[in-house]
C-alpha cells in the first residue's frame, strides 16, 4: 500500500555544514589551495564551468548592455616623452569611468598601432590622486623601494609614465568612490557597515547595493568595478593607435584583484600582471573584492589560472602573498604546462618589502611587457624622473565638463535599469537562466553526492538513514513499505506529518542564517565563500530522493509542498530532480527575503527566480 501523506525526516544540519555539530564558515582569511586537473581536456572543462561561475558572480550573466562608447578626452598636455589627457566615458548608461590617458611622444606616426595597458589602482589613499607623505617618500628611497622622489610620491603615475615612454598607450582609471568616480561614494563602495558610516540598503522604496534584492540580482560593488574594467578594455580597443591584440592589464592589491578578474572573464586581454594579490591565503579584504558565489569551491589561484595560456606575471611581498612560491605558483605552472606554455607564467618575489607596487616590482612589469609585446628594449628597464601631477591637475571635471549626478537616488536608478536590462535578455534567451541555475545549485548537488544513504529493506516502517563523510547522521526517514507520493516540508522536528528540512544545531532549528564575523556585514563575505543554508536543505532532500529511487520506493514524482521558505526549497529540489519531484506551482516571492540572514536568502534568486 503506497503512502499518501506520511513521512518523517529528521535532518540535522550544522550552520553551514552537514554534520551534527556546527561547522565554521569559511571566510576571506581561509586557506584556498588549488589542485590542478591532470589533463588539458579536464582543465578546459573545469575552466568553462569556473568562468561561468565568475560571470554570474560579477553580474555578467547575461552581460548588461554597455553604453555606446563616446569617450571625452580633453586638456591634453605634452610632457617629457609622453602626453597626458583627461578622460571619461560611460560603462553602464549614466555611470562613468574616469581616468588619465598616457600616450607616447616618441616621434613615431600617430597611426602606428601600439600596445595598450589598463592600469586599475588599489586601495591607496585617493587612488589616482595619491600623494605620499614626506616620511613615506624618504622611507621608500632609503629602503631601495624607489629611486626618485616623484615615483615615491605617486608610484601609480610612475608606472603609467614609464609604460608610455616605452611606447604603450596607458589608461589609469579610478576605482568606484576614488578620485573623480564619486557617483557612488567611497563610503558606499568600500566602507559598508563600518562605524559612523551611514549605509542604507534602500531609498524611497528602491533597493541599493548590499540589500538582499541587490544580492538577489548579483549586483555588487565588485561587479560594477568589473564592468568598468571591461568597458575600459573596449575603450582601449576603440583607440586608433592601439593594437587590439596587444592589450594588457596590471594593478596592485585591489587593482590586482581587478586585473586578474578582468583577464579571467575577458579572453581578449592578452596578458596580465596582478601584483601582490594572487595567493592561496587572504582573498581580498574590501567589499569591492568580494561577490556572492565568486569563491565557492575555488580561490584566487584557480581563478588566475583561467588566464592560461596567456602570459601571466605575479609579484609577492611580505604580506598574504609571501608563500605563493610554494603554495600556488607551482600549481599555476602545472596548468600552464598543460598548454605547453610554462614559460608564460612567472613570479617575482621580493618578500623583504611590505605590500607594494614599488620600483623593484615595476621593473619586473616593464620586462614582462617588453617580452610579451616584443618591444625590443634591453633589460633591466629602469625609470627616469618625471613631473608628478596633483589631483587638481588631473581631475577630469571642470566648468566645461561638469561631474554627473550621483548619490543614493542615482545608485537605486542604476541598479533598477541594470536589472530590467538583464531581465529582458533572459526573457529573450531562457537558456541563460537554465545555465545560471545549474551553477547556483551546483553546491547542493555536490553536497548531496557527499552524503551516504542506507535504506532498510525490510520491516515496517522502513528506515532511511543519511550520514555525511564523517559518519554524522544528517537525516532519518520512516515510511511504510509502499513508498512515497506526497510530502509536506516543515521546519518542525516534532512533526509527524511532513518532511523536516532545516538548518539546525542538534534538533534546534536556526531561525536565522549564520554569517561570518566581519565588521562590514555585507553578504559576499559569507556567501562569496559558503553555499547558502537553503542549499544545505536542498542537498539533504535530494540525497533522500535519490536513495528512495534507488531502493524502488518512488513509483512516480513526489508532490512536495510547504510554507514559508519551504516553497523555495521544494522548487529548488524540483529544478535538480525534475523527474522525481512535482510542486504545487505556487511561486516563491523573493520579496519575502528582507535580510541576508533570512533562511531563504539565495543570491541570484531575484534575477533568475521567475525563469523556468
Amino acid at each position: 500500500m503506497r503512502l499518501s501523506f506520511l513521512m518523517l525526516l529528521w535532518l540535522v544540519l550544522a550552520s553551514m555544514g552537514l554534520s551534527g555539530d556546527p561547522v565554521p564558515l569559511k571566510d576571506l582569511d581561509g586557506h584556498f589551495p588549488f589542485s590542478p586537473a591532470d589533463s588539458l581536456t579536464l582543465w578546459k572543462s573545469r575552466s568553462e564551468e569556473l568562468r561561468k561561475q565568475l560571470l554570474i558572480s560579477q553580474g555578467l550573466w547575461p552581460k548588461p548592455t554597455l553604453a555606446p562608447l563616446k569617450p571625452v578626452i580633453h586638456s591634453t598636455q605634452a610632457m617629457d616623452g609622453y602626453s597626458i589627457s583627461k578622460t571619461y566615458f560611460e560603462s553602464l548608461p549614466g555611470f562613468y569611468v574616469t581616468g588619465t590617458l598616457y600616450q607616447p611622444l616618441d616621434g613615431k606616426p600617430e597611426s602606428e598601432k601600439r600596445p595598450g595597458i589598463l592600469c586599475p589602482h588599489g586601495h591607496w589613499d585617493n587612488g589616482r590622486f595619491y600623494k605620499a607623505s614626506e616620511s613615506e617618500i624618504k622611507k621608500q628611497i632609503a629602503t631601495g623601494g624607489e629611486r626618485f622622489e616623484s615615483a615615491a610620491t605617486n608610484p601609480m603615475q610612475a608606472r603609467c609614465v614609464q609604460l608610455a615612454r616605452m611606447g604603450c598607450v596607458v589608461l589609469q582609471y579610478d576605482m568606484i568612490g576614488y578620485a573623480d568616480s564619486k557617483q557612488i561614494s567611497f563610503d558606499r563602495a568600500h566602507r559598508y557597515g563600518t562605524k559612523d558610516v551611514l549605509n542604507p540598503e534602500r531609498t524611497d522604496g528602491k533597493w541599493l547595493l548590499y540589500s538582499p534584492e541587490a544580492e538577489g540580482c548579483m549586483q555588487s560593488t565588485m561587479a560594477l568595478q568589473t564592468i568598468n574594467s571591461l568597458q575600459a578594455f573596449e575603450f582601449m580597443v576603440s583607440r586608433l593607435n592601439v593594437n587590439p591584440m596587444k592589450i594588457a592589464i596590471t594593478g596592485a592589491s585591489g587593482g590586482g584583484t581587478q586585473s586578474f578578474i578582468a583577464a579571467a572573464v575577458e579572453p581578449r586581454i592578452a596578458a596580465a600582471m596582478p601584483a601582490v594579490m594572487v595567493s592561496a591565503n587572504m582573498q581580498g579584504g574590501c567589499t569591492c573584492e568580494n561577490a556572492c558565489g565568486l569563491r565557492i569551491g575555488t580561490g584566487n589561484i584557480e581563478i588566475a589560472a583561467l588566464i592560461a595560456p596567456r602570459p601571466l606575471s605575479l609579484t609577492a611581498a611580505d604580506d598574504w602573498t609571501k608563500n605563493i612560491a610554494t603554495d600556488g605558483f607551482p600549481e599555476l605552472q602545472k596548468v600552464y604546462g598543460l598548454f605547453d606554455a610554462k614559460k608564460n607564467v612567472e613570479l617575482h618575489a621580493a618578500t623583504h618589502f611590505p605590500h607594494n607596487y614599488n620600483h623593484v616590482a615595476r621593473v619586473a612589469l616593464y620586462g614582462f611587457i617588453n617580452r610579451v609585446f616584443k618591444l625590443g628594449f634591453s633589460e633591466p628597464i629602469l625609470e627616469r624622473d618625471f613631473q608628478v601631477q596633483t589631483g587638481s591637475q588631473l581631475t577630469v571635471w571642470d566648468q566645461e565638463h561638469p561631474a554627473p549626478p550621483g548619490g543614493l537616488d542615482f545608485e537605486a536608478d542604476l541598479l533598477q535599469a541594470w536589472f530590467k536590462d538583464c531581465k529582458s535578455q533572459l526573457a529573450r534567451d531562457p537558456q541563460l537562466a537554465k545555465e545560471a541555475w545549474q551553477v547556483l545549485l551546483a553546491p547542493a548537488e555536490s553536497l548531496a553526492r557527499g552524503l551516504k544513504s542506507d535504506v532498510q529493506t525490510s520491516g515496517e516502517p522502513l528506515k532511511l538513514t543519511v550520514t555525511n563523510a564523517s559518519g554524522a547522521e544528517v537525516g532519518v526517514a520512516n515510511l511504510p513499505s509502499g513508498g512515497l507520493e506526497r510530502a509536506t516540508l516543515t521546519s518542525d522536528p516534532k512533526s509527524t506529518s511532513g518532511w523536516f528540512v532545516g538548518d539546525a544545531y542538534g534538533y534546534e532549528v536556526s531561525a536565522q542564517q549564520p554569517v561570518v564575523k566581519n565588521p562590514r556585514p555585507a553578504a559576499p563575505y559569507t556567501f562569496g565563500y559558503n553555499a547558502p543554508g537553503i542549499l544545505r536543505r536542498v542537498a539533504v532532500a535530494v540525497a533522500m530522493l535519490d536513495a528512495l529511487k534507488a531502493a524502488g520506493k518512488l513509483g512516480q514524482p513526489v508532490q512536495l509542498s510547504g510554507s514559508d521558505e519551504h516553497v523555495l526549497v521544494s522548487q529548488l529540489v524540483q529544478k535538480l530532480r525534475p523527474d522525481l519531484v512535482r510542486t504545487d506551482g505556487s511561486p516563491w516571492d523573493p520579496k519575502k527575503v528582507t535580510s541576508i540572514r533570512h533562511p531563504a536568502f539565495l543570491p541570484g534568486a531575484v534575477l533568475y527566480g521567475d525563469q523556468p
